[in-house]
């Protein structure tokens, strides 16, 4: 090799990650001796992660859509001990059952929507035990089977999807016939589970959870009968959710809830969520079985036909910069708490699409409502300052907008209701109300010895 031949590769290799040694290597082999080799060979190579895996191309799988590639892809599993990765280039592989996959392996494609697996029977496709960091890339996995399940996780740690799509066979169209269909199941303790940029569509349920904190982002769950369940019970249970879409058309038969926690859990925390096209949007807690102890939604966006959100069992919730909006043709509820078990929460900048603000009788009398120029709710413990900054300084008003009483900058309290004036008790225990007439004179009604 000459020296321009090796500086060409000293400075190719440089640009290269450590997955592509074994390409660069084959391309220096291939040097004609005098410095020269085909551009071609270069400008046509994939730089990544496929060219050190192992491809089940290479172990018969043909990813013609119609062959069997079971046992050409458990081949190509064979033997695998640790982190190694399997590759499934652009096709559609068609498969009975999966291969054990051990621990730190990853699974990847050329893209979610040209590298498929699809599994037309019914039972779990692939199902993970105990294991720890499996990983699954750029690609799809389609489901046709009515009680399919496409992947499930027992157990398992810091498990990754990334750019996956999972698809199953339920629609209006197809209702009820799939509704059992599950496209990913997290159970027995598994934890740090993460989505990133990944598609669940049209199962019965999308993503079922009963297990510690995991974690989706940057996703989609689309026409599912249920997007995501919280459910099994589980006082460790979690999840958190971080830009995410909730869609699907109007028809009833699609989606009847997005989001349904059901049991006891600990901590679910959606930012940055929008929810379109379902009967109820957001579905918090049983009465008859517990709820989280918190749950907290901060900058999203909900639409729905029924309710949107429905607080059913819920001991810390907190919503923030929420919009709540009718889907077409609809007069849905916006917000439906239910005052026994879920007494207590934070409710800040609620926005009605349809009204000027969420009415604040829908909130349970001692709930923080906080909306734009009114708070409802509070309570203090400690000395209170009122800094004027306008006319008046307080203002009470009725729910109908009606002014009752303020207090002016300088201090006075005015009462604009003859009925609201200053009530007194007596040492015996009695209340009296000081009345003022026409002409200036005080006088006092009695008010018995209930406090008014």
């Amino acid at each position: 090799m000459t020296d321009s031949g090796f500086d060409r590769r000293r400075l190719l290799l440089g640009g290269l990650g450590a997955a592509s040694l074994p390409l660069v290597a084959a391309a220096c082999a291939r040097d004609d001796g005098a410095g020269g080799s085909d551009p071609a060979e270069f400008a046509n190579a994939s730089i990544g992660d496929a060219p050190a895996a192992r491809n089940v191309r290479d172990f018969g799988a043909t990813g013609d859509g119609t062959t069997d590639d079971t046992a050409a892809i458990a081949r190509a599993f064979d033997g695998l001990t640790g982190p190694t990765a399997v590759y499934l280039p652009t096709g559609t592989y068609r498969v009975t059952s999966w291969p054990a996959m051990p621990d730190y392996a990853t699974l990847s494609g050329d893209g979610a929507d040209v590298t498929t697996v699809l599994y037309e029977q019914n039972g779990t496709l692939i199902e993970l035990r105990d294991a720890q960091r499996v990983n699954f890339r750029r690609m799809g996995f389609f489901l046709t089977g009515p009680t399919a399940t496409g992947i499930v996780l027992a157990g398992c740690f810091r498990c990754s999807f990334d750019s996956v799509t999972i698809r199953g066979n339920h629609s209006s169209a197809t209702f009820p016939q799939f509704v059992e269909q599950r496209g990913i199941v997290l159970s027995d303790n598994t934890g740090g589970t993460t989505l990133t940029n990944c598609d669940i569509n049209n199962f019965g349920i999308g993503l079922t959870t009963r297990t510690i904190q995991n974690y989706v982002t940057a996703s989609k769950f689309t026409s599912n009968r249920v997007g995501v369940l919280g459910t099994g019970g589980d006082f460790t249970a979690g999840l958190a959710l971080t830009n995410v879409e909730f869609v699907s058309d109007n028809d009833r038969n699609t989606t009847d809830k997005h989001l349904v926690v059901d049991g006891p859990a600990n901590d679910w925390w959606l930012t940055n969520v929008w929810f379109e096209g379902s009967d109820v949007a957001v579905s918090v807690g049983s009465p008859d079985v517990g709820g989280p102890s918190q749950f907290g939604m901060v900058n999203c966006k909900v639409a729905a036909r029924t309710t949107c959100i429905e607080l059913r069992y819920c001991r810390q919730p907190y919503l923030a910069n929420v919009i709540l909006d009718p889907d077409p043709n609809s007069t849905p509820a916006e917000v439906v708490i239910d005052p026994v078990h879920t007494p207590t929460g934070t409710a800040i900048n609620l926005i009605s699409g349809a009204n000027d603000d969420v009415d604040f009788a829908a909130f349970p009398p001692d709930w923080t409502v906080i909306g734009r120029g009114a708070a409802a709710g509070a309570t203090y413990s400690g000395t209170v300052v009122a800094r004027a900054t306008g006319t008046d300084d307080l203002i009470r008003t009725e729910r109908d907008g009606r002014t009752t009483a303020v207090v002016r900058p300088d201090g006075t309290w005015v009462s604009d209701d003859p009925e609201a004036g200053v009530v007194l008790k007596d040492s015996d225990g009695g209340y009296w109300r000081l009345v003022v007439g026409t002409d200036g004179a005080l006088r006092t009604d009695s008010l018995g010895r209930t406090r008014p």
